[in-house]
Formats: C-alpha cells, sequence, structure tokens
C-alpha cells in the first residue's frame, strides 16, 4: 500500500491492496523500482531488488507474515502463548487502591466543608458527656425463674420450694399473698373425705389484673365468674380482657393432670394466662377442684404455696400460718362471702387423738393466727384452725382416720 513505510526482497512483490505477489527474476517491481530491464519510466538500475526501511507514511510497501498449517510435528514453527508479566498486575492492583482511597478522601473532605464538628463527632457522641467520670457497667439481668405449687385432694400441697402442707379445716385461705398477685382458696368439707377440707374455689385478683378478678369453683358450686359475673358458660369457650393485652382465660379439656387418680375423669380445665407471666390451672371436678399455679417470684410473697424463698422447712402449716395468719383476715377477701364452718363427728374424734402437747400448742396458736380474721373466733372456727396444725405435718389424715376405725362410710376414698 503506498506511503505504508516498508518493502522487502526476495522475488515478492505488495501492491496496492496489501498482498503478495512473486516477481519475476529481472522484472520491474514498480513504478520507480527495477531489477535487469528498465520497464517503466526512471527504471534504470540493474541487478537483485531489495527493500529499505524509509520510516513511517513514507515508503509504499508494508510488511505481512503468512503461516501455513502442514500438520502436528510436520513444521518448523508452533503457536506459544505469550508471557504474562506479574508486576504489571501488581502495579494495576496498586494503581486501583490508590484511585479509591483518593475518593474516600474527596468524599470525606466534602462532608467536612458541611460542618464545623467532624463526622465522626456526630455517630459517636448525641449528647454531652462526662468522661472525667467512669461510665456504669449495664448487665442483662436474667428473668425470673418460674416454679410451680400444685394442690390436689384433700387438699394435698406440693409448695413452690417442694414442702408438703396439709389444710383439714374449712374457711377461706391464701393460696399467694403478695404485692402483686393475690390467689385465694376456700376449703370445705366433702361426704368422699368425711368432712376434712378439699379446695372447693380458687379466686385470682390483686394488683396486677388491674382490679379485675377470677373465680372458678367445683362443677356443684356454681360457674366461672369474672369481675363477679357468671362467664364462660359453653364448654369449650374463651375469654378475653379488652383491657389487658395478652391476658386470656380458656375453658377446655386441655392441661396435664395434678393427680393421677382422675384419669378417668372428664377433663374441664380453666386456664388463665396471665401478667407477669403468672399461669393458673383449675381442674373442676364434681365437689371439688384441683390447681396448679406456675410463677416468678412476687414481692413479700407468701401463703398456702409457701414464700418461694428456697427453703422448704419453713413452709409448714403452723409456720405459714404464724406468718399471715389462719384465715383471710376480714376486708381481703376478693369475692364472695364466708362459708360457715362445720365440725365433723370424724374431725371431732380426730382432735381427741392429738397428742396433749400438740393440741394445747395449737389451741394457743390459733387464738393468736385467727385474731386478724375474727377477734372472737367461735368454738367451731378455733377447732378447725386446731386441726390443721395437730395434722398438717400428715399428708394422709383420711387415711389415718380409716384405719383407726372412725370412718364407716363406704364411699369414703383415701385416694384424694
Amino acid at each position: 500500500a503506498p506511503g505504508a513505510g516498508y518493502s522487502t526482497s526476495g522475488g515478492a512483490a505488495f501492491g496496492a491492496g496489501g498482498g503478495v505477489a512473486p516477481l519475476p527474476r529481472g522484472a520491474v517491481a514498480g513504478a520507480g523500482c527495477a531489477t535487469t530491464t528498465c520497464v517503466a519510466a526512471g527504471c534504470a538500475t540493474i541487478g537483485q531488488a531489495s527493500m529499505i526501511s524509509v520510516g513511517p507514511g513514507n515508503g509504499d510497501y508494508i510488511t505481512e507474515t503468512t503461516y501455513r498449517y502442514v500438520g502436528a510435528g510436520a513444521g518448523d514453527l508452533m503457536v506459544t502463548a505469550p508471557r504474562t508479566i506479574l508486576w504489571t498486575r501488581i502495579l494495576g492492583a496498586v494503581a486501583g487502591i490508590l484511585a479509591l482511597v483518593g475518593v474516600g478522601v474527596l468524599l470525606a473532605s466534602m462532608q467536612g466543608t458541611a460542618t464545623t464538628t467532624p463526622a465522626v463527632d456526630q455517630v459517636a457522641i448525641k449528647e454531652p458527656v462526662e468522661i472525667d467520670e467512669p461510665m456504669p457497667e449495664t448487665t442483662m439481668q436474667p428473668a425470673p425463674k418460674l416454679q410451680e405449687c400444685t394442690f390436689w385432694g384433700d387438699p394435698h400441697v406440693l409448695t413452690f420450694d417442694g414442702a408438703r402442707p396439709s389444710f383439714y379445716g374449712e374457711g377461706e385461705f391464701y393460696i399467694v399473698k403478695s404485692d402483686t398477685v393475690n390467689i385465694q382458696g376456700r376449703y370445705m368439707g366433702t361426704k368422699y373425705t368425711a368432712g376434712l377440707a378439699a379446695t372447693n374455689r380458687v379466686t385470682v385478683g390483686g394488683e396486677f389484673l388491674d382490679g379485675h378478678f377470677i373465680s372458678v369453683g367445683a362443677m356443684e358450686d356454681g360457674p366461672i365468674t369474672i369481675d363477679g359475673v357468671p362467664a364462660m358458660t359453653k364448654f369449650p369457650s374463651t375469654f378475653e380482657f379488652d383491657e389487658l393485652d395478652g391476658v386470656s382465660v380458656t375453658y377446655n379439656e386441655g392441661g396435664k393432670l395434678v393427680d393421677g387418680a382422675t384419669k378417668d375423669w372428664k377433663k374441664r380445665v380453666v386456664t388463665m394466662y396471665l401478667p407477669d407471666r403468672v399461669k393458673v390451672e383449675v381442674f373442676r371436678w364434681s365437689n371439688y377442684v384441683d390447681l396448679r399455679i406456675t410463677m416468678p417470684k412476687q414481692p413479700n410473697q407468701d401463703g398456702g404455696c409457701g414464700n418461694m424463698n428456697g427453703d422448704p422447712e419453713d413452709d409448714s402449716t403452723a409456720a405459714i400460718y404464724h406468718r399471715i395468719g389462719a384465715r383471710v383476715p376480714k376486708g381481703e377477701l376478693i369475692a364472695g362471702g364466708r362459708v360457715e364452718v362445720e365440725l365433723t363427728t370424724v374431725e371431732e374424734k380426730l382432735l381427741t387423738m392429738c397428742e396433749p402437747e400438740l393440741l394445747a400448742k395449737a389451741q394457743k396458736e390459733c387464738a393468736h393466727d385467727l385474731k386478724s380474721f375474727q377477734e372472737h373466733p367461735s368454738a367451731v372456727q378455733t377447732k378447725s384452725c386446731m386441726l390443721d396444725i395437730c395434722y398438717g405435718a400428715n399428708e394422709h389424715t383420711l387415711r389415718m382416720a380409716k384405719k383407726a376405725g372412725l370412718v364407716h362410710d363406704p364411699e369414703v376414698t383415701d385416694t384424694v
């Protein structure tokens, strides 16, 4: 091609199209060039033609090299990949990093010009801090441990701390008494227990329910009531408080039995899901209820379920009475009136079997423990309390009475 800058020798000529063609020996190689015979004006040189470098843009030819494949191993040339120079890659990476750093510095300087306070101070310090005083350490406090108390039968009790007090006299008792949660129980004798008390009704109230209360009794004792009004009259059913978020009461066949002896009976279980992770399950039988309470410890807690201090030794019937009184004091009943306390012939006979020293102690302690309940309790009320002091440490007083020949009614059972 004219002006490409190179020409060559060896019997080949490059035309204006950039191709290659052989030249016969002695032929003219184009205008201004000759070998042995001059065939154009200005071709006077005789001899072998050759190409010389005249610089880019000054010649009429360029160099081109072609190769022909003749089969594997049949030629004298092979194709190899160009060598990669590592340092060029390293230089490229360094250049990229420097470019990113430069962009970051530029952005930081642009942000710094928009405020008189460094950007890092705006993120780290939102309010003035007294740096000359150590900052207090903050730690996550674990949630209070949930513990369980159960009542079953006449009534047998397993306190939160694992003690086994018993309550055989009739009346209204604190099951849980605290600054926030109050659970009261009514204990009444049945013909199946020879007059020894069983849990007849459970009422839940206190500050944590914002003035509301839920009362659940045996099937023969009447309907479930909420705030004194019959509720959940259909089975199964559910009740929710509009103003107490997450608080609900269900009435169905759910719940794990407290007493395995009731496994063949139809279950009717009231489950209360209450604030502060308090859960109360009441199993309604014909003339008594079983009970399970699951809750964390509350401020100033005590009652028939114990004081939840980790020591079962101070959860005896006598110790509980001495701390909080033998019955719910005047003016503290959550709902309903008081039952008329009675003493059966079997209970009267049990009192005569109480050891004299223990009987005298029971009479003295009940005079003290009933003062908050009534200034001058009746003889029956006092004896009902004495029965608890005499036999509160005996889990199977009814069984003992049957063995002693005090019980003759075949319907009386000692399985509860």
